[in-house]
């Protein structure tokens, strides 16, 4: 099968979406389908997988969108692909994959996250934004028309059938994760390695929370619910990987009483030694489609607290974790927190994260894309 991925940028540095195009590319060229990849630009070298970079023209993002999407149609006007799989809203694609959730559900988020005056800053700087404007255009077109809508979790379908009233021609692909093979000799080495570089004992707890926005991802209300859990003291830590100079968030760990006990540090592409390091994910998601973090958890044997704004908290259903109504909902969380610093609360968690964890494999993942191709082919 002759398959066109199409991104705007092609930097699985970057984690998310960038990261998820790039391993769906692999695996489908792993299988022997031709792949190539159509971007507005490219740092990624993949094995057996073809990288074009479409030219684009204008000043602003929005300008060179608008020019990547009539670049790129352009492109697949020739009817050199079997099947045109698109990761932002392109009109006339075979396949939308929601893989951030709808425009509106991310615009609600917002809402949700600022409330009162900060609510209505917050839909104003939307209205302002030419981008993110332009991509809610492009994305009606595309719902509200023939292409097939492949939202990788349950969550982002109900988002699809309550913004456009759309259930026809809708496929749920839970999103799926790759993690890496290593033996448990490497994972205990890393996990004492981990433990070591920020003080902890054996038999203390290291929550951990990873994000690029600390504020979508509600990282400060895992600080107030971590200092909720524990202000009073002990070796358990907290860890905030996404954001190593992080002022604000800094400031909510000392007004909760554990800027002793709450760590920053920068984005990595080595996140599993952290997993291996860890005792539990935290991700209180104010809007996450299904995420990355909370999936690779899960496979890496890690529970995890996370949010019902978390597609991937679809993922815990049968026990591999807790999820809480919202990140702002301070005692559920704490009461998680707490719940899952006893290691006894914790080994039937670990024991449903390895029953969950084959659903949730790339592999799984890209048989369900190529069950939904073969719909539209």
């Amino acid at each position: 099968m002759r398959i066109a991925l199409i991104i705007e940028r092609m930097d699985p540095s970057r984690g998310g979406r960038e990261t998820s195009t790039a391993q769906i590319a692999a695996e489908l060229a792993r299988r022997g389908h031709a792949v190539t990849v159509l971007c507005q630009s490219s740092r990624a070298e993949i094995e057996n997988v073809s990288l074009r970079v479409i030219s684009t023209r204008g000043l602003s993002r929005a300008a060179r969108l608008r020019s990547f999407v009539h670049e790129t149609q352009h492109a697949l006007a020739d009817g050199a692909f079997d099947v045109s799989h698109a990761m932002l809203p392109v009109p006339g694609v075979t396949v939308y994959q929601l893989r951030g959730g709808t425009r509106p559900g991310v615009l609600e988020a917002r809402r949700r996250m600022t409330r009162g005056l900060g609510s209505a800053v917050a839909q104003l700087g939307f209205a302002l934004n030419e981008h993110r404007r332009l991509l809610a255009t492009l994305e009606r077109q595309v719902v509200t028309g023939q292409t097939l809508l492949l939202p990788n979790s349950e969550m982002i379908a109900r988002e699809i059938e309550h913004y456009y009233g759309r259930t026809e021609g809708v496929i749920v692909v839970p999103n799926g994760v790759s993690v890496p093979d290593v033996s448990q000799q490497q994972r205990e080495q890393w996990r004492q390695g981990g433990r070591g570089q920020i003080g902890v004992k054996d038999d203390e707890t290291v929550f951990l929370t990873v994000a690029k926005n600390f504020r979508l991802k509600g990282v400060d209300w895992a600080i107030r619910a971590f200092g909720s859990a524990f202000g009073e003291g002990g070796g358990n830590r907290l860890v905030c990987i996404g954001q190593a100079d992080a002022p604000r968030f800094k400031r909510v760990a000392e007004t909760s009483g554990v800027s002793d006990r709450v760590v920053f540090l920068p984005a990595t592409p080595e996140i599993f030694p952290w997993y291996s390091a860890a005792d539990v994910c935290v991700l209180l998601s104010w809007h996450d489609a299904a995420s990355r973090v909370v999936l690779e958890a899960t496979r890496w044997a890690l529970p995890s607290i996370t949010t019902t704004y978390n597609g991937a908290a679809e993922a815990l259903a049968e026990g591999a974790g807790i999820v809480v109504e919202r990140p702002d909902s301070l005692e559920a969380a704490a009461e998680a927190m707490r719940t899952l610093a006893d290691p006894d609360q914790r080994r039937p968690r670990i024991r449903a994260c390895a029953v969950a964890a084959e659903a949730l494999s790339l592999e799984r993942h890209v048989d369900g894309l190529l069950r939904a191709y073969k719909t539209v082919e």
